[in-house]
């Protein structure tokens, strides 16, 4: 079981609900210090399940979520 934070969690659902581009991604968590969205990112990057289809949206390659601590 990989162990992410709150903010990565909530990034890994919104993916999950539905890909995104990561634009989209940025503009849904504008109330996040970019520092931080970035080391969040970086955990969800870090996952290695991100996989993006032909319009650049990411997505999830499989269906594990990860545990937010």
């Amino acid at each position: 079981m990989t162990v992410i934070t709150p903010l990565a969690d909530r990034i890994v659902r919104a993916i999950r609900d539905r890909p995104q581009q990561f634009a989209e991604t940025v503009d849904a968590h504008r109330d996040v210090p970019w520092p931080e969205f970035l080391r969040a990112w970086g955990e969800v990057r870090a996952l290695n399940r991100l996989e993006r289809d032909e319009d650049g949206r990411y997505y999830f390659k499989d269906s594990e979520p990860p545990t937010a601590n």
